[in-house]
């Protein structure tokens, strides 16, 4: 599995550094949308496969949401096409859930299980496409950064938690991960964070470039065991096989779609 790991890192890095900085945004927006559509049919195949009619419901709802994200800008007019999707995608659902009600109560947790897969898959990681829209022309440095401080922490809990994992961390959601592993992820997305934005971004000082990159590794951690407790919910152990060594999208985004939303709104918000 590291091997394969490794491979897919050697990749996809290249590609990914291309694209957040060389690709015309057409292509880049294609590639969030893609994902954004592969992420909501792995979600929908794995909690929803046995509802009629649900998959396709959310992955429509979802794509609903994306699509009115990329339509319109970030900012104030971004977000009201984000709530319109949002709102659309509600309506859809809770149409669909009168049209096909036989059992009340089944229909009902069906209609949750799709608004949740719908706004988990459709709104959050479409932020990248704001992200790299940001005025200024430093949205790709922002992407790099959100990604390399992930992908950072990613690979230093997983090599953290092999050496030196003795603790468990939360065994009932995610059994493999450590306290040791979380603490040299936290560590190592700040080192990261520090790099990228000395040599990259330029916008943050070092305090608050602590202060980022260290919320980023607290909400990637979270998302990262919010995933789990999805799998371990629906007893499946990949969301999908797109990505060797990686499993599915959904696997892949876990952890980077909580930090996304949240350099989003730091950057219009705080730093202007």
């Amino acid at each position: 599995m590291l091997r394969s790991r490794l491979f897919t890192a050697a990749v996809a890095i290249p590609l990914l550094a291309w694209l957040f900085f060389l690709a015309p945004a057409w292509i880049f927006n294609g590639v969030v949308l893609f994902a954004t559509w592969v992420a909501l049919r792995e979600f929908s195949l794995m909690a929803l496969s046995s509802v009629p009619g649900a998959a396709t419901l959310t992955t429509l709802g979802g794509m609903m949401i994306a699509a009115s994200m990329v339509l319109v800008p970030g900012g104030l007019a971004g977000g009201a096409a984000l709530s319109a999707g949002i709102v659309a995608c509600l309506i859809l659902t809770l149409v669909a859930t009168l049209a096909t009600a036989r059992d009340m109560g089944q229909s009902v947790n069906s209609a949750g299980q799709v608004l949740l897969g719908a706004l988990y898959g459709g709104a959050l990681l479409p932020h990248l496409i704001w992200i790299r829209g940001l005025p200024g022309g430093d949205g790709p440095s922002w992407v790099f950064f959100v990604f390399a401080v992930v992908m950072a922490g990613d690979v230093g809990g997983y090599f953290g938690g092999k050496m030196l994992g003795t603790r468990k961390l939360w065994p009932s959601v995610s059994p493999n991960k450590t306290v040791e592993g979380s603490l040299v992820s936290f560590g190592s997305s700040l080192v990261a964070g520090i790099l990228v934005n000395s040599l990259i971004l330029h916008r943050l000082g070092l305090f608050e470039t602590l202060f980022v990159a260290g919320v980023m590794s607290v909400l990637a951690q979270l998302g990262d065991l919010l995933e789990s407790m999805i799998k371990r919910a629906y007893r499946t152990k990949d969301s999908g096989w797109i990505l060797p060594g990686h499993g599915g999208v959904l696997d892949r985004t876990d952890s980077l779609v909580l930090p996304i939303v949240f350099v989003y709104y730091y950057a219009i918000l705080v730093t202007g």
